[in-house]
């Protein structure tokens, strides 16, 4: 990183990009209180000015480590952004930050790109809008950002590998807050823990009953919850999430349509074959060669 500067763009080379996970800049900066934010220098594509915001080409992982200051984005609106926090943001979406006036912070940031993570973001790992995330230990990003910093340029699987560990870290290492995703379903909170249930164990053999034995609640106080509260009754709802979890399975084409259902929670792919059609009025196979997305070949059910 040249001295004085805080911040560097590598030159991103073909051979970069073939390995479709790959760094395009790094930086850590100390403002002071009432220090012009941000400093020149970088490139036009980055810079930005407060009133007008910034929507940038790559992804981005940015660490306040002192200090505090404030984020928007239209999702969010404005909201404060501080020490420990980190914010992920996905490319062409617009967003601001900067640090109080009369407090000033540190940052510490990397920007990155690739084929490797637009895929991360289709399968809903890395988010498609603006997210803030509270970390328990702020020090495990610090030092893969300085292994970053010091990898050269002639490591690039090493660099991949460090960036990835850090994008992970910042997902799904510690969530003590949570923002910048989609808020819960309802204002319900009994409601809303049973839809965090279903979401995290819909691929598992789960039914009503198992459901709502892991609640605490009786069967038929869950059914009127959802009743009163949703849309969709708890066994409709644990379909609907289960033939969501085939159809992302489905457009990444590595998978039989028996695995799938297997995977997705269905007892396999007859029921897989038959919740599809009713809701689709489609085969699974027609489903997936119909999604643009897919490149793979046609499987044949088995």
């Amino acid at each position: 990183m040249p001295a004085g500067r805080g911040f560097f763009y590598p030159p991103v080379t073909s051979s970069d990009v073939r390995h479709e996970l790959y760094l395009t800049g790094f930086g850590q900066s100390s403002y002071a209180p009432h220090e012009k934010y941000p400093c020149a220098g970088h490139p036009h594509d980055y810079h930005f000015k407060w009133k007008r915001g910034r929507v940038l080409g790559d992804f981005a992982v940015v660490l306040i480590t002192n200090g505090q200051g404030e984020f928007e984005d239209q999702p969010l609106g404005r909201v404060p952004f501080g020490i420990g926090e980190v914010l992920l943001i996905p490319p062409g979406v617009w967003h601001r930050y900067r640090p109080r006036r009369n407090i000033g912070w540190t940052e510490t940031w990397v920007t990155m790109n690739g084929e490797y993570l637009y895929r991360l973001r289709g399968r809903r790992f890395f988010p498609h809008t603006c997210l803030i995330r509270k970390l328990a230990d702020p020090r495990f990003f610090l030092r893969t950002w300085r292994q970053i910093q010091r990898c050269s340029q002639k490591q690039p699987l090493a660099k991949s590998a460090l960036i990835l560990s850090l994008i992970s870290h910042a997902l799904e290492g510690h969530e003590l807050t949570h923002r910048g995703v989609v808020p819960p379903a309802s204002g319900n909170t009994e409601l809303d823990r049973a839809l965090e249930f279903i979401e995290s164990n819909s691929h598992r053999p789960i039914n009503v009953q198992s459901m709502a034995r892991e609640l605490g609640v009786a069967r038929r106080s869950l059914e009127r919850l959802f009743k009163k509260n949703h849309t969709r009754s708890p066994a409709a709802e644990i379909e609907r999430c289960r033939l969501e979890r085939a159809k992302l399975l489905l457009t990444e084409g590595a998978m039989s349509v028996k695995e799938i259902g297997f995977a997705a929670g269905f007892s396999g792919s007859k029921r897989l074959i038959e919740t599809f059609h009713r809701h689709h009025q489609q085969t699974p196979l027609g489903y997936r060669r119909a999604q643009s997305g897919y490149r793979g070949k046609t499987q044949q059910i088995d």
